[in-house]
């Protein structure tokens, strides 16, 4: 068949890219409507790590969710309840025979990572900044028109994009995500609700994060950051130090990009800085709100003040790194706080 649309309902939920095409076939199945960045923040928060890498450019790893997108799918997919297998080819061809086999029978697959480089529907991206790290979920394709059709986080409406800007976009490689040609297959079984789904993951999270199996992750993973911060500016060169925390506020964002200040740019940023607690607080008040759960309203409650602290944090760095003032000695006793929140959030939704 040279042709086929896979019709499906979209729901557009942006800076999810990896999950937003996986959440629309969960929708699909379940009838379910979902709080923002579901699955993201339920695959993700909670995951601290750190971890000393001194033969790596960043010396030291900080790690307040787990944003590497096989991890992720490896933690919620049996919560949730689908199936799904990575398949990395060596040429492009390769990659879309077996995409086009999937829509085909009739499944809708994940593409990337990407390049948003190279994808036309991001007039400030395309052709100006390599952003090697997006997702999207094709739902047809054309080879009479050489074109493929595909639903993307950030748009409500069905997109197209050519044979060969695909084959630019998908040639891209990103540390913890995928290799080039990436095509991941999916297949939803659920029979659990929204509410199973968060409940699980959430006590899951919180077991490991208040009885980690490991020194370097969970409450001991923060209390080690804690403590051996203070120290990190004498042990440390100052460009090592300053990539430790250009890296951790980085990764506080809506996607991973630094503040505009850090960019050289005067305007405010359009993304917030919250670590993940914003994203998180607005799910347990949006679902504690619509099932009654009173415990869940407190710890969107309890959440919503780590998001405060950590846009504190951010502040703090930024001016720091921009030469303003430097009051990074206050950064243990605000990471100390975020710490104690996290550990107090768990606690509240394992009551």
């Amino acid at each position: 068949m040279q042709e086929k649309l896979i019709k499906l309902k979209h729901h557009a939920d942006d800076y999810e890219c990896m999950w937003n095409g996986i959440e629309d076939l969960y929708i699909r199945d379940t009838g379910e409507n979902l709080p923002p960045s579901f699955f993201f923040s339920l695959s993700s928060f909670g995951s601290f790590c750190y971890m000393k890498t001194p033969k790596s450019e960043l010396k030291r790893m900080v790690a307040f969710g787990d944003g590497r997108t096989k991890q992720m799918y490896e933690f919620l997919a049996p919560i949730v309840g689908f199936e799904y297998k990575h398949y990395e080819y060596e040429t492009f061809e390769q990659a879309m025979k077996k995409a086009r086999a999937e829509i085909y029978n009739g499944y809708p697959t994940v593409l990337g990572a990407l390049d948003m480089y190279y994808l036309p529907y991001f007039s400030k991206l395309y052709h100006r900044e390599h952003i090697p790290f997006h997702y999207v979920l094709m739902v047809g394709y054309d080879d009479v028109a050489q074109c493929i059709y595909l639903l993307d986080c950030g748009r409500e409406e069905v997109q197209m994009i050519s044979y060969d800007e695909l084959r630019y976009a998908w040639n891209c490689s990103y540390p913890g995500l995928s290799k080039p040609n990436t095509v991941c297959a999916v297949r939803m079984n659920t029979t659990k609700n929204k509410y199973q789904i968060a409940k699980e993951a959430l006590d899951k999270k919180g077991e490991v994060f208040l009885n980690p199996p490991v020194g370097f992750v969970g409450r001991k993973g923060f209390e080690k950051f804690i403590h051996e911060l203070p120290m990190l500016k004498s042990e440390l060169m100052k460009e090592d130090y300053n990539k430790i925390l250009s890296n951790m506020v980085a990764f506080f964002g809506t996607v991973p990009t630094v503040p505009n200040a850090l960019r050289g740019f005067k305007e405010p940023d359009e993304m917030s800085f919250g670590g993940g607690f914003d994203k998180m607080s607005r799910i347990l008040l949006d679902m504690g709100r619509e099932y009654g759960n009173e415990v869940w309203l407190e710890a969107s409650e309890h959440f919503e003040k780590g998001a405060e602290i950590i846009s504190e944090i951010t502040n703090v760095i930024v001016t720091y790194l921009v030469g303003e003032k430097d009051k990074t000695n206050e950064l243990p006793g605000l990471f100390t706080k975020v710490m104690n929140i996290m550990t107090d959030g768990f606690v509240i939704l394992g009551s």
